[in-house]
């Protein structure tokens, strides 16, 4: 049997895709095998978002070629659509199949994978302008409780800092019947967790029918399951969405939404679409509708412009707000991109700094979320089991709990009630 092996860097939107690549593979007779065993077909699935992304995706390349030297080697996504003269002179490569096409891969594989003379593009790089699409099969996620099940596809917002509206498209929806298809196929194989996932799932509309009317259609599909969002961004459908969220108990009790920075002349330089004020007023509607609600943002220190004055407001923006955990990043100069251009950019000892006071303001509001949960019963999903036979998992409201007790009898991919009896850090806690 011909055997494959693929490599996945970047976000939740990439890992989908690498589950659906795998299953396209396994539906033409490939046999899925684990990073870094000796394969037939090698394949990177690249990430270009910065300049450390793009890095690491060149580190992967060598290190697959460096492990597998006589393996048919395919660069595919996002650095494919950015880069992609720059990877057809690449040695190690031999074909580079850029977005939207990767995940019908095998469309474009040789016969016997014989290695061509030099990299191949497997089709002209064009921006899709379909606003719906489909994708074939159903994700394949060996061994895992949850599944990312992919919703939408794109960006137009074109925020200063962001390659992603050059690498990933327009904003597109995939067809409504295909989602439900999709997702009744990952609740057969076992899945207990589908979280949607795209570029911007608050963008999603089929024909009018939103994010929030794509929910209420998804809990009713039979079986013993919970959905969770990933990131949304701050706009017009997230109060509709909360509504449904609060009138769902299926609808996990977590909400990504990235405020990127708190204070709005670095919002406006940004490119975002909302002051301080607007994004406070939608945090607040978020934790009155659904009580309990875990929160969690992304905020960008060391962007062009920042100076003492507009890091402290933003300091105390992100100390007011409720959010049970932050992602913080420095700034990264990414080529391509307005703001890689703006004047005044931050010393990157200095932007150390800050992503170092942001991060400890981060931990302590996690274990302050964490801490609000102490004698509170949440439902865990089995994940990972512990040397002393326990288990752990993560509960709707995004907490990683850690069962004691009858926990040793559970099992795993399993829902389980329990009483949360300490914050041991983080968003980490014990429960009986």
């Amino acid at each position: 049997m011909v055997t494959a092996s693929i490599y996945t860097l970047g976000c939740r939107l990439n890992q989908a895709d690498s589950a659906l690549i795998a299953d396209d593979l396994r539906r033409h007779g490939f046999s899925i095998r684990e990073w870094g065993e000796p394969t037939d077909l090698t394949i990177v699935n690249s990430c270009t978002v910065t300049t450390a992304a793009e890095q690491k995706t060149r580190q992967a390349v060598r290190a697959a070629r460096r492990l597998n030297p006589q393996t048919y080697l395919v660069l595919a996504g996002c650095s494919a659509n950015i880069d992609a003269d720059r990877w057809l002179k690449e040695s190690a490569i031999d074909l580079v199949v850029p977005n939207p096409g990767k995940t019908g891969l095998t469309a474009f594989l040789p016969a016997k994978l014989d290695r061509p003379p030099a990299p191949v593009l497997a089709s002209p790089l064009e921006t899709a302008s379909a606003p719906l699409f489909e994708e074939q099969g159903c994700g394949y996620y060996p061994h895992h409780t949850r599944a990312n099940l992919k919703i939408q596809e794109g960006c137009d917002f074109f925020c200063s800092y962001c390659i992603v509206p050059y690498a990933r498209g327009i904003p597109r929806s995939r067809d409504w019947d295909d989602i439900l298809r999709e997702a009744r196929a990952l609740l057969q194989e076992g899945h207990k967790e589908l979280v949607l996932t795209g570029v911007n799932i608050a963008c999603y509309n089929d024909h009018g029918r939103t994010l929030s009317d794509l929910l209420r259609e998804l809990v009713r599909l039979p079986g013993d399951y919970r959905i969770r969002l990933s990131s949304t961004e701050p706009r017009e459908e997230v109060p509709r969405l909360l509504k449904t969220l609060h009138d769902n108990p299926r609808i996990c009790r977590s909400l990504h939404l990235p405020i990127q920075y708190g204070e709005d002349t670095i919002l406006q330089a940004m490119n975002r679409r909302y002051s301080v004020a607007e994004f406070t007023d939608l945090i607040q509607q978020a934790v009155v509708t659904v009580p309990g609600i875990c929160i969690g943002s992304d905020v960008i220190v060391g962007f062009p412009g920042e100076t003492d004055a507009t890091f402290a407001t933003c300091l105390e923006t992100i100390a007011d707000l409720p959010f049970a955990y932050l992602h913080v990043f420095r700034y990264s100069k990414r080529a391509g991109t307005p703001a890689a251009r703006l004047p005044n950019q931050v010393n990157g000892k200095l932007a150390a700094r800050r992503h170092e006071a942001l991060t400890a303001l981060a931990t302590r509001k996690s274990m302050a979320f964490a801490e609000e949960f102490v004698g509170r019963s949440v439902e865990v999903l089995t994940e990972t089991q512990k040397e002393d036979g326990a288990w752990e998992g993560w509960s709707s409201e995004y907490l990683r709990v850690e069962l004691g007790g009858n926990g040793h009898d559970i099992g795993k991919n399993q829902f389980a009630h329990a009483k949360v009896t300490r914050a041991l850090g983080g968003r980490h806690v014990r429960a009986l």
